[in-house]
């Protein structure tokens, strides 16, 4: 078994206050989920986004379906500046992902930049995500007539991808209310009404939804209509919104079931005891900010759609909803915390406040079984079982657990944070080296690189795996000295233990890295011909041709948009390895090799070269 470790995704983490052994599950007792959302809220007011974003998100929504606009906005909506983190890893946290600042995408030529941008589907890296977001986010602000095709193109893109927000403060930034293509206006007017329906800014969205229909813009799926007539109830003019309703059912040609059923629920006067049997399919995905919107006010359950849609900004309520199913939250909970929204905390406090008995304590075994593949509450009940062992022995033994059950299910990243203040109460020795490995990789995860380099000395007396050995020395020695000649080092580690089992394609990945590198590997340079035909594919030839011209060029920008061209949907793992070398040399000249660390960082890690 490969040994797998997602050092690529370390996350800036909040501060947390130390717990001792007995008291780590009594962390937050006297802190509700509320109290900790809010002062996560709080702290980020006072910090700066890099690129100037602003998240609303909203405190609380209890009795506004009685309360006028005005009371709701007051009361309800939170504006805050939410830092975003900036970075894949702690490897990368001291030399920031750069955008080339002599380039622009405009740029680009239009026919070519839409070209790039119809082709970019899916990046799988994290490292090359963040640059690609970067470039379409800071995108020159002063535009005019002609630039209307490029600017729908990048704000497009950004929109489909899921990064409203950024959408929106390009669309402002951009002051396009001059351009004279309606079909453009129109789409950026949506994402303006979307936003603001998201981000629970309910004065803002009705001001704007009265300015819309003052200017007769339309809206595709009757979404203005529905926002006035959401606006009249909520500001109950009930009389007029009844009135707009009977004349929207009479327009709409296929009758929107879930806009009706959340109306009709919102205008009840008594909505106590009345079952509303929620959201089943959505007619357009422009329409859920405003379902969002709608169920918000009126605290009914979100679904798994809310959070994929919109994290950033529906992830907060979420999590904060009590007629949301806890799975649900959860998991909310977990992919903004990923997504470095949510602090550590919240994350902890969710998963403590999940009710377990006693009786399932007594049977842990038999409570996952139980929980039948409910793998988030799964992840809560260790997490809390973990905190009620008193003997140290049990606690590493059931931590084992945890972390082994969140490594098979894709949560790895979650059970290292919320283990941090748990393996800080443990003290590296003899008694406990069989669990050194993991414990340093935890600390390194966590970013306590010193704690991790105190358990070196236990480790290297036990009888664990030298290669992961190794490969914890280089992660800590990454961390105090992050240039190149670090990896070379490591590289050449791995070449003189080589096992002569080893799989053929970390042979490949091992060559290509030591030939980057000029790292000579006789091992490596005689490997037999076992095998002459190669599944993994290659671009086409003159995917190939064209970035290659932009390498010797130095075209920064058409440069890196045809490399994730030619990354589109695919791991490192799935390329084959001299488009592998390809992308090496890309990253080694794109912004003067700014992001060929991390990109190598997950190359190891994606190919798992360590086992």
């Amino acid at each position: 078994m490969f040994f797998r470790f997602l050092f690529i995704s370390f996350i800036v983490l909040s501060n947390v206050s130390k717990a001792s052994e007995v008291t780590i599950i009594e962390l937050h007792k006297n802190k509700s989920l509320d109290q900790l959302v809010l002062e996560q809220e709080n702290e980020t007011q006072i910090q700066n986004n890099e690129n100037g974003l602003v998240k609303e998100v909203t405190e609380d929504t209890k009795d506004n379906s009685n309360k006028n606009l005005s009371e709701v906005n007051q009361d309800d909506s939170v504006e805050v500046n939410q830092l975003e983190n900036e970075n894949s890893s702690e490897i990368i946290d001291s030399e920031k992902v750069t955008l080339v600042s002599s380039e622009s995408i405009f740029d680009i030529d239009e026919v070519l930049l839409k070209s790039y941008l119809t082709s970019i589907n899916q990046i799988n890296s994290q490292t090359l995500s963040k640059e690609f977001l970067k470039i379409l986010s800071s995108a020159k602000t002063e535009i005019n007539d002609n630039d209307a095709n490029k600017i729908y193109f990048i704000i497009k893109k950004l929109y489909e991808t899921g990064e409203i927000q950024k959408a929106y403060n390009l669309i402002k930034e951009s002051n396009l209310d001059f351009l004279s293509n309606k079909e453009y206006l129109s789409y950026f007017k949506t994402i303006e009404l979307n936003y603001l329906l998201s981000t629970f800014k309910l004065s803002d969205v009705c001001e704007l939804k009265t300015q819309l229909l003052d200017d007769s813009v339309v809206l595709p799926n009757f979404l203005l209509e529905k926002t006035d007539i959401f606006c009249l109830s909520i500001e109950n003019k009930l009389a007029e919104a009844k009135l707009l309703n009977s004349l929207l059912l009479e327009k709409e040609p296929t009758n929107d079931k879930n806009f009706q059923k959340l109306f009709d629920y919102t205008i009840l006067e008594n909505k106590e005891g009345v079952f509303f049997d929620g959201i089943n399919s959505l007619q357009s995905g422009d329409l859920i900010f405003l379902y969002s919107a709608m169920l918000r006010i009126n605290e009914l359950p979100l679904t798994e759609e809310f959070i994929e849609i919109d994290p950033l900004n529906l992830a907060i309520p979420v999590i904060l909803s009590e007629t949301t199913p806890m799975n649900i939250r959860i998991k909310a909970a977990n992919k903004s915390f990923n997504d470095n929204f949510t602090s550590e905390d919240i994350l902890s406090a969710l998963y403590q406040s999940v009710d377990f008995n006693s009786e399932q304590f007594t049977e842990p075994k038999q409570t996952v079984q139980n929980l039948n593949g409910n793998n988030e509450l799964i992840m809560a009940f260790y997490f809390q079982l973990v905190n009620r062992q008193i003997f140290p022995e049990d606690r590493f033994r059931v931590l084992m657990e945890f972390w082994e059950f969140s490594k098979n299910n894709g949560y790895e990243s979650i059970a290292y944070s919320l283990s941090k203040n748990i393996i800080d109460t443990f003290t590296p020795s003899l008694e406990n080296s069989k669990y050194g490995l993991q414990i340093a990789q935890a600390h390194i995860y966590n970013k306590n690189y010193n704690k991790a380099s105190k358990w070196l000395i236990v480790i290297e007396q036990s009888e664990g795996n030298r290669s992961q050995l190794e490969y914890i020395k280089f992660l800590i020695a990454l961390s105090a000295n992050s240039d190149l000649n670090t990896i070379v080092t490591f590289l050449n580690t791995i070449n003189n233990n080589l096992d002569s089992n080893i799989d053929v394609k970390i042979i490949e990945t091992l060559d290509v890295l030591n030939r980057f590198f000029e790292i000579q590997n006789p091992q490596i340079s005689n490997f037999d011909y076992e095998f002459i035909q190669d599944e993994r594919s290659m671009p086409s030839y003159f995917l190939i041709r064209d970035v290659k011209k932009n390498i010797n060029e130095i075209n920064n920008l058409n440069l890196f948009l045809l490399s994730l061209i030619s990354m589109d949907r695919k791991n490192w793992h799935e390329i084959h390895p001299e488009h592998l070398k390809l992308m090496l040399e890309t990253f080694n000249v794109y912004d003067q090799g700014s992001l060929i660390k991390p990109i190598i960082l997950e190359v190891l890690n994606d190919l798992n070269v360590i086992r």
